[in-house]
């Protein structure tokens, strides 16, 4: 009975050694890190509306991963997340809570409700507008190279970027141009024999 007593007070007692990180503060995120933010917050929402909790845990992971290779950590983000692990994991989501209250008074929010009773994070469709795209560009089907552009690229500047491409071009030594495919947003195909 003595040994279940003591129990709690261990637990408390590791509980009190728990600190924050010191990448934790109470800074303004950069855009990249609300962007991070509201793709999570938004996937969670959707998966959570949908009953797909498997897909909304695994948004939650890539949060994670991406937040841990940031050099500072905005407790405001982190108290957001914190709102999204709260329906998979309330006790220690709730601890975590109590940290970051402690630390920046978690973004705003009001101090006197419970995590449970707090609102649920909204999601910015402006956060989430890319400003550059990802263009794979293709000879006669296979992948040589990957473009960065603007995202509002015009379909004859995305062709002309991609035929000036030096991966793209030595594998166009000797070959006539017979079409060249744009996909917008998507691809770029070159046929060429």
């Amino acid at each position: 009975e003595q040994a279940c007593a003591a129990e709690p007070s261990r637990e408390l007692e590791f509980l009190s050694r728990l600190h924050l990180q010191t990448e934790v503060q109470d800074i303004d995120p950069t855009p990249a890190q609300l962007k991070t933010l509201h793709t999570c917050i938004r996937k969670v929402t959707e998966d959570l509306e949908g009953l797909r909790f498997n897909t909304a845990i695994s948004a939650m992971m890539v949060f994670v991963n991406e937040a841990m290779s940031w050099p500072t950590k905005p407790a405001s983000v982190l108290a957001e997340f914190v709102l999204l692990l709260q329906p998979f994991s309330p006790h220690i989501a709730e601890d975590l809570w109590q940290r970051l209250w402690k630390h920046c008074r978690a973004g705003g929010r009001d101090s006197q409700l419970a995590l449970a009773y707090q609102p649920w994070p909204q999601f910015d469709p402006k956060l989430l507008v890319e400003s550059t795209l990802e263009i794979p560009v293709q000879i006669n089907g296979k992948l040589r190279d990957v473009l960065v552009v603007p995202a509002g690229i015009a379909q004859a500047d995305l062709e002309k970027a991609a035929l000036a491409s030096e991966k793209v071009q030595q594998f166009l030594v000797g070959k006539n141009i017979k079409k060249v495919i744009v996909v917008p947003r998507k691809l770029v195909n070159i046929a060429a024999g």
